[in-house]
């Protein structure tokens, strides 16, 4: 092993440590906040100036696992080289894939939403 390249390898060590507790932190923080969020919620707020507020909680969660899942199975499990290392893990390849395609996508809801509420559009159809 190289001398010089030492300090390359003592370091992914622990960027990948450090993304798997970011990782599960991220998982823990978002499951302990679906739980209380929808837990907290009673029957007298679940509509709020009449804005189904509940109804439109549940319909973004089951949306967001939905598409995570779908995404997932249709990911692509070619195996990639890269630097020339052969990636060959057939879950972590659509994984990867899942997630970033499904990134991509809430970003363009996110983004379609923005648009909309900027635009103005909701108050013109009201008037």
């Amino acid at each position: 092993m190289d001398m010089a390249n030492l300090g390359n390898y003592l370091l992914a060590e622990v960027m990948l440590w450090l993304m798997y507790a970011a990782l599960l932190t991220a998982v823990v923080v978002a499951v302990i906040s679906a739980v209380h969020s929808f837990r907290q919620r009673s029957e007298s707020i679940a509509m709020s100036n009449k804005v189904p507020r509940k109804r439109i909680a549940w319909g973004v969660t089951g949306f967001t696992v939905l598409l995570l899942v779908i995404t997932c199975l249709a990911g692509s499990s070619q195996p990639l080289i890269i630097n020339g290392i052969s990636y060959t893990d057939r879950f972590w390849l659509k994984t990867t894939d899942g997630l970033i395609v499904s990134s991509a996508i809430l970003i363009l809801i996110a983004a379609c939403f923005v648009v909309y509420g900027v635009s103005g559009l909701n108050r013109k159809l009201k008037n």
